[in-house]
């Protein structure tokens, strides 16, 4: 069931994440990246490390650098509350 729910999750996150590059936005903006994780008080190395990302790739996410589709997807779920930091712990 847990499952089910976390498919049907990442398929709408995938087919917004498309629809918004078809329209030419972004659906995550630079500041907001490095608002949300100077919000919660980590280092570039602790936020982004949860989403499997280096500490250099998150630096960029947050100066610009568009974010990979699996990225913006857990993001996206982290984000909205979906998945929480257990759910991304290795």
């Amino acid at each position: 069931m847990a499952n089910e729910v976390m498919c049907e999750a990442l398929a709408a996150e995938l087919e917004a994440q498309q629809a918004a590059q078809v329209e030419g936005g972004r659906r995550n903006k630079p500041h907001e990246l490095r608002r949300l994780r100077i919000a919660k008080r980590e280092s570039q190395e602790k936020f982004w490390s949860r989403f499997g990302v280096t500490q250099s790739s998150g630096s960029r996410f947050e100066t610009g650098l568009e974010l990979p589709p699996p990225v913006a997807i857990l993001l996206r779920l982290y984000v909205n509350g979906r998945v929480s930091d257990g759910d991304l712990q290795v």
